[in-house]
C-alpha cells in the first residue's frame, strides 16, 4: 500500500471520529464508571504520591512523578525523561515495578464475577478510536529506528587493538574481531582467556578489556551506556554532552571526561577512579569517587589498592604514577599550615608614605614537613622515585640543606612576614622595607652568620648585608658606598623585630615612629586591620587612591594632555581608594577573598556591575559545563554611554563616525543594541570543543522583536556591501519549532554559523541548533548548572543569596583529550616533569569564582579545593609541577652557580632603550586616539562588508 493511501485513511479515520457526537447519556455512562473506579482505588487504599517535583534532581524527584505517569497525567517531556532514567536506573526501575503491581491489584475485582453470556458489540466510536490507534502504533514501530539514529547518532565502536582472541556475540551467533573491524549494532563483545582488547567508541571514549570480560553498548537521550556483563574494563571516557554510563546490573556509574576502573563479577563490582570524578548510584544511593578512590557494591568484596586493581592495563606503569601524585597531592593538603592571624604589631609599624603592603605567614615548618612527606613517599614509591630522579638536576646546595635551612630560619621568626613598599610626592617608589618578630633576638646575628657560611657564604651578586645598632648613630654611607647603594641591605633589630630596607633613612623613619604615626590613622591602614580582625592569611594590599594621586605628572608624560585624563575619570578610575586581597586555608579549602573599594560609582567601571541578583540565564547552563561566566549590570545604556563619552573625549573624530554609521546604515549602538537588552549575561563552554567548539551564550531581552530588527537591518546592509563587490553575503533562516522560532545565521565565505532562539525573556545562541535547543532542555527539566553537586560545593557560606558575577570551570574533562599536547610543549622541562603537568591537568577541581557589588566596594572571592585554578597550597609546597617550591629553589640556588650573563642582558638594554625612544617619539600622537580611531574604522569596516 502506498504511503498516499495510508494518509487518505488515516485523514479518513481521524475526521470520522472529529465529527462523531456522542450522546449525553454515553457520557453519563462514561463519567459514572470513572467515578466509581476512582472510588474502589480510594477505598483500597492505592499508595498515592505527593505533588510531582518542579525540578527533577535524583531518583527522589524521577520516582515523585511514577503515579502521574501510570495515570496519563505526566507531560510527554517529562514521560520520556523518566522513561529513559528507568531503563538506566535499578532502584527507579522497582519502583515503577512496584508501583504497577499495586495499580494491577486495586483495579482488579474482589471476587471473580460470571461473565456475562449477553452478546456484547463494540460501538462504532470505539471502533474508530481503536483502527486510529492501531494506525498510530504502527507507524511509531516504524519510525523509532530512524528517531534512534537521528536523535542519538549511528552506533559506532571499533576494535583498535587485540591481544588474543576476541568475539562478537549476537543471539546464537558468534564471530571473530579483528583489529580495526567495526562492531555491529546490538553485539556483545567477549574476550578469551589470557586476552585483552581495546575498543574505541565513536565519540572518542576508550574501553580497555581484561580477558573473560564482556560487554554491550547502548545509546539512549541521556548518552552512552556501557552494559558489563561480567569481568574487568577500564574506561576513558572523552568530553561530550551527554552522559558516559557503566552498568553492571547493580550499580550505575555516570561520568564525563574521566578515566576509571569496573570489575563486574558473581559476588557484586568494584569501581575505582584512576583521573576526575565518577558518579556511583547503588541501592538507589549516590556515591562521588575521586581520583584514587574505590567502592564496591557488596560487603563480601573487599576495596584493594586502585594500582592493583589496574595492573593488568598494558598502561599500568603510567596509571601508577598518576594514583602516586594523587595520592601525594592529598597528603600534602592535610600538611597543618599557619593559623589565622587576628592581630599584628608590624602593619602598626610601616611607614606612613606605604602604599603596598603584604603579608606571609611562617610557612617554614609546613615546608618542611610537605618536604619530608615528599622524600618518604619517593623512597616507598618506585614510581616517584623514577619521576623525581629524571625531573632533578642537583647543582649548587643540595635541597636538602635548603629546606633544611628554611626551617631553621623558620624557628627563629614569628607568625609572619610583612613588606612594605613607600611612595614619594613626585610619584617615585621608595625601596622595600622587612619587618619580621624573633623569637630569640640576642642569637639571631650569631645565627644568620652560621647559615650564610653553611650555605658556602654570599653569592657574588648577593647584596651585602650591614647589621646596624642605632640608625640614629650611623652615619650616611659615603660617596663611594652611595654608588653601590644598590647592592646594600641594612639589617637593624629594633627589640625583638628585624628590619630590614635597602637605605638607612627607612631604618631611621621606623625608629622615630611614635603612637601617633601617620600611617596608623590612615584609611588604608583601617582596610587592612580589618582583614586581621576576621583572621588573616597571605594578605596582599594596595593604596589606590594614592598612587593615582601621586602619579599623575607620569600619566601626562606617558599619555600626553589632559584629555587622558578627563577620560580615566569618565571611567571611574580616579574614583578608586584600594585594593586588599586575603588568602587562607579552612576545612581543606582554598579561601581567597579581595576588596575593591571606591569613593563612589555613580559614572565608569565602579558602577557597571549591579548589586547581588538571580541570574536565570544560569538555567540555561548544564551541570557538566567546563567554563561559566555570569554576570548582572546595573543599564545596559549606562555602560554604552560611558564607553561612548570615553572615546568622544580621546577622540571627538570618533562621534562623526558613529554618527556617519547611523546616518549609511541606520543603526545606532545605544537604541538598537543596547536599549532592547535586560542586565544580565552568561557565556559558557558547556560540551565538546571538537570538531565544533560547544560556546554557548545567554543574554536577557527586554525587547527581542527590536533586537531581531537589528540584527536583520545589519545583514541586509552587510549584504548590499558585498552584493556590491561580488562576494557571498550572509543568510538568516528562520524555523519554526514546538512554539519556538529558531534563527540560523550564515556566513558561508567564513564557514560561521550561529543559531540562537528567544524564549522566556533571554536569547539563547550556540554554534547548533542542537547546542540551543539542547539548553532549552536544561531549563524545562531543571537540570542544571545550579543543582550541579561540583558547582554547589564552591558556594559560600555568607548572608548573600546571589552574585554580582561569577566564574565557574571544571577544566579537567575538557583539557583531558589534550594534556599530553600541553604538557609537551613545554619542551624545556624533564619529561617525566612534562608528565606531571598532564598529570595536574587531568586532575584539576572544579572552581568557583564570585563576586559582590556595593555602592562603595566590589568583593571578589573564591571558596573551592584547590584555589582558584588549582593553585592551591599543593602548588606551593612541593608537588613536582611547574609551581614547585623546589623546582623554583632549585632554579634560584642555580642561578647563583651560573654566569651572570652581561652579554644577554646587555643586548636586552640595548633593544630596550631603542624601544623606549622609539615610544617616546610618538608620544604626541596618542596612544588611546589611535586605538580607538583604529577600532571604530574596523567597525565601519566590518558593516561595510569590505572586511
Amino acid at each position: 500500500m502506498k504511503n498516499k493511501e495510508i494518509d487518505n485513511i488515516v485523514d479518513q479515520v481521524t475526521g470520522q471520529i472529529r465529527n462523531e457526537q456522542v450522546d449525553a447519556a454515553t457520557v453519563s455512562a462514561a463519567a459514572d464508571r470513572v467515578w466509581a473506579r476512582v472510588s474502589v482505588e480510594s477505598d483500597a487504599g492505592v499508595m498515592r504520591a505527593g505533588a510531582p517535583a518542579d525540578r527533577i534532581g535524583g531518583c527522589a524527584d524521577f520516582q515523585s512523578l511514577i503515579p502521574a505517569y501510570l495515570s496519563g497525567e505526566l507531560s510527554e517531556a517529562r514521560s520520556l525523561l523518566l522513561v529513559d532514567h528507568t531503563h538506566e536506573c535499578i532502584p527507579c526501575r522497582k519502583a515503577m515495578k512496584h508501583a504497577r503491581e499495586s495499580r494491577t491489584a486495586v483495579l482488579q475485582p474482589g471476587r471473580p464475577q460470571k461473565r456475562k453470556s449477553s452478546a456484547y458489540k463494540l460501538s462504532p466510536v470505539v471502533r474508530r478510536w481503536g483502527i486510529a490507534a492501531a494506525l498510530v502504533i504502527g507507524v511509531g514501530l516504524v519510525a523509532l529506528p530512524l528517531a534512534q539514529r537521528f536523535l542519538f547518532g549511528s552506533f559506532e565502536a571499533t576494535v583498535q587493538a587485540a591481544d588474543g582472541p576476541v568475539y562478537a556475540v549476537a543471539d546464537a551467533q558468534i564471530r571473530a574481531l579483528n583489529p580495526g573491524e567495526k562492531i555491529r549494532h546490538g553485539d556483545t563483545i567477549r574476550t578469551a582467556k589470557d586476552a585483552h582488547a581495546l575498543v574505541r567508541l565513536g565519540d572518542g571514549s576508550t574501553i580497555e578489556m581484561k580477558d573473560r570480560s564482556e560487554f554491550s553498548v547502548s545509546q539512549g537521550f541521556s548518552g552512552t551506556t556501557i552494559h558489563l556483563d561480567r569481568g574487568s574494563v577500564i574506561v576513558q571516557a572523552a568530553k561530550q554532552k551527554n552522559h558516559l554510563f557503566v552498568d553492571t546490573g547493580d550499580a550505575l556509574v555516570s561520568v564525563t571526561g574521566t578515566t576509571f576502573s569496573v570489575n563486574a563479577g558473581t559476588k557484586g563490582s568494584r569501581v575505582s577512579v584512576i583521573t576526575g570524578e565518577v558518579h556511583l548510584t547503588r541501592s538507589g544511593t549516590e556515591t562521588i569517587l575521586r581520583a584514587g578512590e574505590q567502592a564496591t557494591t557488596s560487603a563480601a568484596i573487599e576495596t584493594i589498592p586502585v594500582k592493583e586493581e589496574v595492573s593488568w592495563s598494558r598502561d599500568s606503569a603510567r596509571y601508577e604514577q598518576v594514583l602516586a601524585l594523587a595520592s601525594l597531592q592529598t597528603e600534602l593538603n592535610a600538611v597543618t599550615r599557619p593559623g589565622e592571624r587576628h592581630s599584628t604589631r608590624l602593619l602598626d609599624m610601616m611607614p606612613a608614605n606605604t602604599v603596598l603592603y603584604a603579608a606571609l605567614p611562617n610557612l617554614s615548618s609546613a615546608i618542611a614537613e610537605s618536604h619530608r612527606i615528599i622524600e618518604e613517599r619517593i623512597q616507598q614509591n618506585p614510581a616517584l622515585r623514577d619521576w623525581f630522579q629524571h625531573g632533578r638536576e642537583p647543582k649548587g646546595p643540595a635541597m636538602n640543606e635548603a629546606i633544611s635551612a628554611i626551617k631553621d630560619f623558620g624557628q627563629q621568626l614569628g607568625d609572619e612576614i610583612a613588606v612594605g613598599a613607600g611612595m614619594d610626592d613626585q610619584g617615585n617608589p621608595v625601596g622595600p622595607i622587612v619587618l619580621a618578630e624573633l623569637k630569640n633576638p640576642a642569637d639571631f646575628h650569631a645565627f644568620f652568620d652560621n647559615e650564610v657560611r653553611k650555605l658556602g657564604g654570599t653569592a657574588r651578586n648577593a647584596p651585602a648585608v650591614q647589621w646596624i645598632d642605632n640608625p640614629d648613630q650611623t652615619p650616611d654611607p659615603t660617596n663611594s658606598a652611595s654608588k653601590e647603594s644598590g647592592k646594600q641591605i641594612y639589617v637593624w633589630i629594633d627589640g625583638d623585630v628585624l628590619v630590614a630596607a635597602p637605605k638607612i633613612d627607612q631604618l631611621r623613619t621606623i625608629a622615630n615612629n611614635t603612637t601617633a604615626a601617620p600611617f596608623r590613622s590612615s584609611g588604608f591602614h583601617d582596610r587592612i586591620a580589618g582583614v586581621y580582625r576576621d583572621g588573616a592569611g597571605l594578605v596582599v594590599a594596595a593604596d589606590l587612591e594614592t598612587i593615582i594621586a601621586h602619579t599623575k605628572g607620569l600619566r601626562k608624560i606617558a599619555l600626553g594632555g589632559d584629555k587622558h585624563e578627563q577620560a580615566l575619570n569618565q571611567l571611574g578610575v580616579f574614583n578608586l581608594k584600594s585594593f586588599v586581597l586575603d588568602q587562607k586555608d579552612k576545612d581543606g579549602k582554598t579561601n581567597t577573598r579581595a576588596v575593591l573599594s571606591f569613593s563612589e560609582s555613580s559614572h565608569g567601571i565602579t558602577s557597571w556591575l549591579a548589586p547581588p541578583a538571580p541570574m536565570g540565564s544560569l538555567e540555561y547552563i548544564s551541570p557538566d559545563a567546563n567554563l561559566v561566566a555570569g554576570f548582572v549590570v546595573k543599564d545596559p545604556k549606562a555602560l554604552v554611554d560611558d564607553l561612548l563619552g570615553v572615546l568622544n573625549t580621546v577622540s571627538p573624530d570618533l562621534k562623526n563616525h558613529l554618527n556617519q554609521l547611523q546616518t549609511d546604515h541606520g543603526l545606532d549602538v545605544r537604541q538598537d543594541f543596547a536599549v532592547p537588552l535586560g542586565g544580565e549575561y552568561a557565556f559558557a563552554i558547556d560540551g565538546p570543543i571538537l570538531p565544533t567548539p560547544s560556546w554557548k551564550l545567554v543574554f536577557e531581552v527586554n525587547d527581542p522583536a527590536h533586537l531581531q530588527q537589528t540584527f536583520e537591518r545589519v545583514v541586509a546592509e552587510v549584504n548590499k556591501q558585498l552584493a556590491k563587490e561580488g562576494k557571498n553575503g550572509l543568510s538568516l533562516d528562520k524555523t519554526d519549532s514546538g512554539g519556538r522560532t529558531f534563527y540560523t545565521l550564515r556566513a558561508a565565505g567564513f564557514g560561521m554559523e550561529v543559531n540562537y532562539v528567544f524564549a522566556n525573556g533571554y536569547m539563547i545562541a550556540g554554534p547548533t541548533r542542537a547546542l540551543v535547543e539542547q539548553a532549552l532542555a536544561y531549563h524545562d527539566s531543571g537540570t542544571t548548572l545550579n543543582h550541579s553537586p561540583k558547582f554547589t560545593a564552591g558556594l559560600p557560606p555568607d548572608g548573600n543569596a546571589n552574585f554580582s558575577a561569577l566564574v565557574y570551570h571544571n577544566l579537567a574533562p575538557l583539557v583531558q583529550p589534550f594534556a599530553g599536547t600541553i604538557a609537551g610543549s613545554a619542551k624545556a622541562l624533564p619529561e617525566e616533569q612534562q608528565k606531571a603537568i598532564s598529570a595536574r591537568l587531568l586532575n584539576l577541581q572544579p572552581t568557583l569564582f564570585y563576586a559582590y557589588a556595593f555602592s562603595d566596594r566590589i568583593e571578589f572571592a573564591s571558596n573551592t579545593e584547590g584555589g582558584l585554578f588549582g593553585l592551591g597550597p599543593a602548588n606551593l609546597l612541593g608537588m613536582p609541577n611547574a609551581f614547585e617550591l623546589e623546582h623554583i629553589l632549585g632554579q634560584g640556588m642555580r642561578a647563583q652557580t651560573q654566569p651572570n650573563g652581561q652579554g644577554k642582558l646587555s643586548g636586552e638594554a640595548e633593544a630596550s632603550k631603542s624601544d623606549r625612544a622609539a615610544t617616546e617619539s610618538r608620544q604626541n600622537d596618542s596612544l588611546w586616539k589611535r586605538r580607538a580611531f583604529h577600532t571604530i574604522w574596523h567597525a565601519r569596516q566590518y558593516v561595510a562588508g569590505r572586511r
